[in-house]
């Protein structure tokens, strides 16, 4: 029941954070590993901040544009307001901004995202659970203006397949910026091999945990990071159909890392691997520039209270 209840507000922070809704079931060390006889009370306050670091790589598009490096740095903060019996509303505001080395490619040297979170979290137990969540805000360059607003929408549903063992996360994400395809479903799965080991088989932080001790979590996996974007009106730029473009970017990355619960409810991730390939795909305009893969470090901490 324990590990359900943290289960939910997990997914709900990740898959509905601006890179995958989400943003974002983010596999961390606020899923329990073991059991209690009766639920916790559900957070009402969720804070997180996140910040890393892509080493330099050359950028390419039928050639080399130079080395780019990235900086990520990502601030959350939520407050849920219960309605009734299971319900809650929950209500926040993001901040989400990626800084890339200048190089001679007509890709945007930042991109960034401001917006409010309006949604719906329920909350029962080891039963079920599900959420709904809208993201209203500007996701740019530089200009805050209608053609790069967006409501990004996720939601989800929570299956127990076995209690306390195995779960089943099925959703989609919708984006009027995205651009390959403007929904994008979402399936996971949550499995716990034992007390110590954890499978989070969830977009856009799947890993193995190993448990050691209580308060301290090693990992190795994944992570998708980024969004959907507007980029900047720009006469001089080359070619010119990408003034004013739609734009993904995605820094596909796979590492270790050690999560570490310095309180119940407040938890440093720091990690450090290889970022594989960092992706700006213009899908509207036809254009695609993609980085060599390069080293990366990343920290994060959360608390729910």
């Amino acid at each position: 029941m324990k590990k359900l209840l943290r289960l939910i507000p997990f997914l709900v922070l990740v898959l509905g954070a601006p890179a995958w809704a989400g943003s974002e079931v983010q596999s961390n060390a606020a899923v329990a590993t073991t059991t209690a006889a009766e639920p916790e009370a559900v957070p009402l306050d969720i804070f997180k901040s996140e910040h890393s670091y892509d080493f330099e790589s050359d950028l390419n598009h039928g050639g080399s544009f130079g080395k780019q490096d990235e900086i990520q740095n990502e601030i959350e903060y939520g407050h849920r307001v219960h309605l009734t019996g299971a319900a809650y509303l929950h209500l926040g505001v993001s901040y989400d901004r990626f800084d890339f080395g200048s190089t001679s490619a007509p890709v945007p040297n930042h991109l960034q995202a401001l917006a409010g979170v309006v949604g719906i979290d329920v909350m029962r137990g080891s039963d079920v659970g599900a959420f709904i969540q809208f993201r209203p805000g500007f996701y740019t360059q530089n200009d805050f203006d209608i053609s790069s607003f967006d409501i990004p929408i996720t939601l989800g549903r929570i299956f127990v397949l076995q209690p306390d063992k195995l779960y089943l996360f099925v959703g989609a994400y919708a984006a009027f910026l995205r651009g390959g395809s403007p929904v994008l479903p979402l399936a996971g799965v949550v499995w716990y091999p034992c007390e110590q080991v954890k499978v989070l088989g969830v977009l856009p932080e799947p890993r193995v945990v190993y448990s050691p001790a209580k308060n301290l979590d090693l990992y190795v996996g994944g992570e998708l990071a980024g969004g959907s974007f507007r980029t900047d009106e720009n006469k001089g730029i080359e070619p010119h159909k990408l003034s004013g473009a739609q734009v993904d970017f995605t820094d596909y990355r796979a590492g270790v890392g050690v999560a570490y619960n310095l309180k119940q409810n407040l938890s440093v991730d720091l990690g450090a691997g290889y970022s594989i390939q960092r992706h700006f795909a213009f899908h509207r305009a036809g254009e695609n520039y993609r980085t060599d893969p390069s080293p990366f470090l990343r920290l994060e901490i959360k608390a729910a209270f």
